[in-house]
């Protein structure tokens, strides 16, 4: 089998507004019954995800915070690929007022109306981090921690290859997730800058899109998609 993995992304993916319908899920279920294994990778904490979505009974691996995370669904162990996030960037952080502000394992995020808050804070605070724009959001992170980290380190446990590895997304975020995948697939409703990097445009936008492409990933016919795909020949 040529594609043993199928990675996704999230919000504006698989889910639309935090929900992923249930049409969307069997899909999947379909997608995970011919042998190929899922991984999930979202910019989301591992808590604001099982708030609207139980990715535990599908995804094999779930990368969260931006790569940060890396959770085995089956034992529940989390790997963290960076150092924890500093408390005392936490506190300068509340003190400023940056609202919404959520605090993972290892990554702040906010709206990215905050970001002049985000980049003054962390220079008074003296720490080795940045921050990273994804849509209407604001990640702080360490350098070199991006989704290409997270789904590296969720393959070698599995023990697959980015070349066996369809990876599909929406965001600027997927950017560094495409960059590892063997085939990378955009979403209709993606950035123009994924798009650009994707080897198919899907013509359908966030969970009906990953059905599409659930089912050429079932046929073993992604060759349909890509003839369909705005960027073909």
């Amino acid at each position: 089998m040529r594609h043993r993995v199928l990675a996704c992304d999230f919000d504006g993916t698989l889910a639309t507004m935090g929900v992923c319908t249930d049409e969307t899920v069997e899909a999947l279920q379909r997608v995970a019954a011919t042998g190929i294994r899922l991984v999930l990778v979202t910019g989301r904490t591992w808590e604001e995800l099982i708030d609207v979505f139980d990715p535990g009974s599908l995804f094999e691996q779930i990368v969260v915070e931006n790569g940060a995370v890396v959770i085995d669904a089956a034992s529940g162990h989390e790997q963290l690929l960076a150092p924890r996030v500093p408390p005392a960037l936490v506190a300068e952080l509340q003190r400023v007022g940056v609202t919404p502000l959520i605090v993972g394992r290892v990554l702040c995020s906010t709206a990215i109306s905050q970001d002049a808050k985000l980049t003054a804070a962390i220079a008074k605070v003296g720490v080795d981090r940045q921050v990273v724009h994804n849509r209407d959001s604001a990640m702080v992170l360490p350098p070199g921690i991006s989704k290409r980290t997270g789904i590296e380190s969720a393959l070698r446990a599995l023990g697959e290859t980015p070349a066996s590895t369809v990876a599909v997304g929406d965001g600027e975020n997927d950017v560094a997730l495409f960059a590892v995948a063997g085939v990378s697939v955009a979403v209709a409703n993606a950035v123009d800058a994924l798009k650009q990097r994707a080897d198919v445009v899907l013509t359908e936008r966030n969970g009906k899109g990953v059905q599409s492409l659930a089912a050429a990933l079932v046929a073993g016919d992604l060759g349909a998609l890509t003839a369909l795909s705005p960027l073909a020949g």
